[in-house]
């Protein structure tokens, strides 16, 4: 019982925020591009309109759903092509909530309840009663997803490439940290997206640092350190020297319960180069410092250890 006591309500939440965002999302009006980030799960007023009609997990208005968010974005509407990975995101991981929801309930509904106390029977059924809501809400949400065709969900990856490209910031920084990666099974499927990754990263590391996102410095800080794995590296041929330029400049804008594990990855970086190497990258790290990023360190700077691919929605 105890292991169902810890992990079952861990689906919960996690069932809980996925559902929170489709029906956020479809209760929101379609917004203009300079509300993309807001509202990344906006469903048109026309398609919240058949919502309340029977029949709406009707796989050609799932797919025609998806069609028309990608005709947008392939148009340059940077709300919609946010919808787009977004809504594919949630389907992932809608996927693997329900698989592991579905085991943890056949785990709790072949648990023995004789002998349990009084207090342990009552939490035994709430557990039960959990199982029913959480089933219900998965099939509410599963009603965007389950018409999607398999080429629909192997769209996630060239839609998030899109959506950062057009300058989206989470999508940038989670497809600079990821890459074709966040979907390693289409990946073997497209091993072309790895040669559309390689040729995408300079240009979006160029288009991050002007636009001064932190996140983005964060994932290169991470991605550049010395025997870090991952596409990024090798993208961007990392060294030393790079390494300790995207080190210097988050620390300058790093929060306060950050700064002492930063310093002292700066002084063991430092000891890898040369004094001139060292003096040309902080120079770097400053000019760029005040130039992008308006000289102040931001509140807004990411932790350590955030996950860049958690986008709002979460």
């Amino acid at each position: 019982m105890r292991s169902n006591r810890l992990v079952i309500p861990l689906i919960v939440v996690v069932l809980a925020a996925l559902a929170g965002a489709y029906w956020l999302g479809r209760s929101q009006p379609h917004a203009s591009q300079g509300d993309a980030e807001s509202s990344a799960l906006a469903v048109p007023a026309d398609r919240r309109a058949r919502s309340t009609q029977p029949g709406l997990r009707n796989g050609s208005r799932a797919r025609g759903y998806f069609a028309e968010l990608k005709i947008a974005a392939d148009g340059g509407d940077l709300a919609a092509s946010t919808r787009l990975y977004r809504n594919l995101d949630l389907c992932h991981r809608l996927r693997s909530a329900a698989w592991s929801n579905a085991v943890l309930a056949g785990e709790l509904l072949d648990t023995q309840t004789r002998g349990m106390s009084a207090a342990q029977l009552e939490n035994y059924r709430a557990q039960l009663d959990g199982i029913e809501s959480r089933r219900q809400n998965a099939r509410r949400m599963s009603e965007l997803c389950d018409g999607a065709d398999a080429a629909t969900l192997d769209s996630l990856v060239p839609s998030l490439h899109q959506a950062a490209q057009l300058g989206e910031p989470y999508a940038r920084a989670c497809y600079l940290a990821m890459g074709p990666g966040l979907d390693m099974r289409a990946l073997a499927r497209h091993p072309e997206w790895i040669d559309t990754y390689r040729t995408s990263v300079p240009g979006m590391v160029e288009a991050g640092l002007a636009a001064g996102d932190w996140a983005m410095v964060n994932v290169l800080r991470t991605a550049l350190q010395p025997g870090a794995e991952g596409l990024l590296g090798g993208a961007l041929d990392a060294d030393p020297a790079q390494h300790f330029r995207y080190l210097k400049l988050y620390r300058l804008g790093a929060g306060a319960g950050d700064i002492a594990v930063l310093d002292q990855q700066l002084a063991v970086a430092a000891a890898r180069l040369s004094p001139q190497q060292r003096a040309e990258a902080e120079t770097w790290a400053d000019t760029t410092f005040r130039r992008d990023f308006g000289g102040r360190p931001s509140a807004g700077a990411p932790g350590l250890d955030r996950d860049p691919c958690v986008f709002p929605h979460e």
